[in-house]
């Protein structure tokens, strides 16, 4: 080889554009962005502790822009890295874990992540954005404990496995629209100040025509005067055990098909979501929305019971269902008094009912014994038509009892859905 192409060769850089770096080896691009199989992990990592060393030197801004990270890095303890400011990892991939324990983070952190991430203890400063097609977390995300200083942005971030926020703190705004997760998302115990908004737009991974389903926990959260906006795909589900919703914005339209325990059959545990959602609903003045959360509560407390033990209080409130909604159905209550007076229609053309118009004929017809019954329930008593002694009066004076109770009962269900609570 002549001098020239020795000189060609040594000044041969890295082809991404911008880099500047020697190339590595026969490779076309420097050992930062060069491809896993084309470095080792030792001597990548000597490289990588150089360069963060140099950085921290000269006070300069991190950008790991495009980096193939191979092995498991743990930034703190490994590279001496407690503050990221206005750190850059765009379209970065990290072939191991990695870990940000308890550093401090600043900027955009777009970028793969092909092992679990670890974000355990660790502050985020400013306006976080880990938004973008190209964030996939293809292992577990942790960021238990972490806290979030300003607004953070997940938009689009695609998680393969959990996310994981368990008593994570959110000072600003968290955004997950179109976010895309396979497994679970957890707020457990995580604290979300007044007045600010948690907007999930979470679609389910499609595959072979199989929706892979996830779900968002809220376990033990706590969530006063804040915006809940959900958008989620079929099979979606959301956990509110536990949680603390105090005035808190959220649409029924939006959680109606997607409460978890509802939809795994543990009644008993639904039963204490929905009134949790009852009472959010009635502290905002969504009626409409208490009575669905209400409604809902019952079901669950009935299916519960429906064990031999507890077969009286099954059988007792599925009474209570059918006659008016538990108090949240007044178009029930019309369909039930209907339905007794065509009962007794019945009955009285079986005993037959005295006419007082044609002297003192009996009357077997329909539509006599329908008005006569009609009568009966509503008590009024023209004094046309009376019962018959024997049965007739037993049937007459039991119809006029159930009217009265359920007339009183028409007017509490039109007033308790009509009239506030």
């Amino acid at each position: 080889m002549n001098k020239k192409n020795k000189e060609k060769v040594k000044l041969r850089v890295c082809s991404i554009e911008g880099c500047g770096r020697p190339t590595h080896r026969e490779s076309k691009y420097c050992i930062f962005h060069a491809g896993a199989q084309e470095k080792t992990e030792e001597e990548f990592k000597i490289a990588l502790k150089k360069y963060t060393e140099e950085i921290k030197e000269e006070d300069k801004d991190y950008d790991f822009s495009g980096f193939i990270f191979i092995g498991n890095i743990n930034f703190k303890d490994d590279l001496n890295i407690t503050i990221f400011k206005n750190a850059n990892f765009m379209d970065a991939t990290f072939k191991g874990e990695v870990y940000f324990v308890g550093i401090i983070v600043k900027g955009n952190m777009s970028t793969i992540f092909k092992g679990n991430t670890n974000f355990i203890d660790a502050t985020f400063e400013g306006n976080v954005y880990f938004s973008g097609a190209g964030t996939i977390f293809k292992g577990d995300a942790t960021f238990i404990n972490a806290t979030f200083e300003e607004k953070v942005d997940f938009e689009s971030v695609t998680f393969k496995e959990g996310a994981d926020f368990m008593y994570a703190t959110f000072e600003g705004d968290l955004y997950f629209d179109n976010a895309i997760f396979k497994r679970y998302l957890s707020f457990l115990g995580a604290t979300l100040p007044p007045g600010k908004n948690l907007e999930l737009r979470v679609k389910n991974e499609v595959k072979k025509k199989r929706i892979i389903s996830g779900s968002i926990s809220f376990q033990h959260a706590f969530l006063e005067n804040d915006y809940l906006s959900l958008d989620l795909d079929e099979g979606v589900l959301i956990d509110f055990t536990d949680a603390l919703l105090r005035n808190t914005k959220i649409e029924k339209s939006q959680i109606e098909n997607h409460i978890l325990q509802e939809n795994k059959k543990e009644f008993s545990e639904a039963r204490d979501v929905f009134l949790l959602l009852k009472n959010n609903f009635h502290s905002i003045g969504k009626y409409e929305d208490e009575s669905w959360a209400f409604k809902k509560e019952k079901d669950m407390e009935r299916k519960s019971n429906f064990r031999f033990k507890t077969l009286h209080k099954w059988l007792w409130s599925c009474f209570l269902n059918g006659i008016f909604g538990y108090g949240e159905q007044p178009g029930k209550v019309i369909i039930s008094a209907i339905s007794i007076i065509l009962i007794f229609t019945f009955l009285f053309m079986s005993s037959g009912i005295s006419s007082s118009i044609i002297g003192s004929s009996t009357s077997k017809n329909f539509l006599d014994c329908v008005y006569f019954s009609v009568i009966t329930f509503t008590t009024l008593g023209y004094g046309d038509f009376r019962p018959l002694e024997g049965w007739g009066r037993i049937f007459a004076g039991t119809e006029a009892f159930i009217g009265a109770l359920m007339m009183a009962l028409f007017i509490y269900t039109f007033a308790r859905r009509t009239g506030g609570r």
